[in-house]
């Protein structure tokens, strides 16, 4: 993991907290607190997972479910209506997670986990 992503992850632990009913295995959480703060470091990790251009975010992300599902957007034809078969690429699905007292942003896809220290 580079500085700058670990970084990020303690930045987004120190602002926002997060809550489970078990604490060794990681198990699905929901954050308590969001603010433009950690919307931005949860935008800047997203992108250092993923790659790509920085994503756009609810204000109330990760409050209501553990998983965040990030949907690319659909190319449109003069008309402004979707152009058929221009939209292949499948959502990426992130998921927030606690384990004892960290925090985890896992990415299935790549099977990464980003932990924030608490």
């Amino acid at each position: 993991m580079n500085k700058a992503l670990l970084l990020t992850c303690t930045l987004l632990a120190s602002i926002a907290g997060c809550k489970s009913t078990q604490a060794e295995q990681p198990q699905n959480a929901t954050l308590v607190r969001v603010n433009p703060g950690v919307i931005t470091e949860l935008q800047q990790a997203i992108q250092s997972a993923k790659g790509g251009a920085l994503v756009t975010l609810a204000d109330d992300v990760f409050t209501k479910s553990a998983e965040l599902l990030i949907d690319h957007g659909t190319n449109k034809g003069p008309d402004g209506l979707p152009i058929m078969g221009a939209h292949s690429i499948p959502s990426e699905k992130f998921v927030l997670q606690k384990a004892g007292e960290q925090c985890l942003l896992y990415y299935p896809k790549k099977s990464s986990v980003f932990h924030f220290l608490m």
